[in-house]
């Protein structure tokens, strides 16, 4: 399990399913859903475009198929709900009709449970091509 740094003052910690604001101690507590969402989200930053089908089979398996896309709307609605109440605006950006992208402008850095190191996520070349392929689509 992992803990995650987002903006330098929010912590994620997958094992606990929960946020914290370093500045001020407000935790948010979330479900393992949303936290395997948010993990699978954040594991996978690097991604130009994280696809709704990707992310539909990484948290209901071969029953994705089956399952309504209000589901995973509904499950990032609240994800963004979360991290906005923590200060967290605009990390995830919709791709219209593709997916999601997680913002560049945000940093995110791992911190592995066992390993102090942290590794940034974060990269200014990609933010440009997301702009381009938005408009593009627009």
């Amino acid at each position: 399990m992992k803990t995650y740094i987002i903006n330098h003052d929010c912590i994620f910690n997958e094992r606990k399913y929960e946020l914290r604001n370093i500045t001020n101690s407000m935790v948010v507590r979330m479900t393992a859903m949303r936290a395997r969402c948010l993990s699978f989200i954040i594991e996978h930053a690097q991604n130009e475009v994280i696809e709704r089908q990707e992310l539909t089979t990484a948290l209901w398996g071969s029953r994705g198929n089956y399952v309504n896309d209000a589901n995973l709307t509904q499950i990032l609605y609240l994800i963004r709900k979360d991290l906005k109440s923590l200060g967290i605006h605009d990390l995830l950006i919709t791709i219209p009709r593709k997916g999601i992208h997680v913002n560049d402008l945000i940093p995110i850095e791992s911190k592995d449970t066992d390993t102090p190191a942290a590794v940034p996520l974060f990269n200014l070349a990609r933010l440009k091509q997301l702009f381009i392929a938005f408009f593009k689509h627009r």
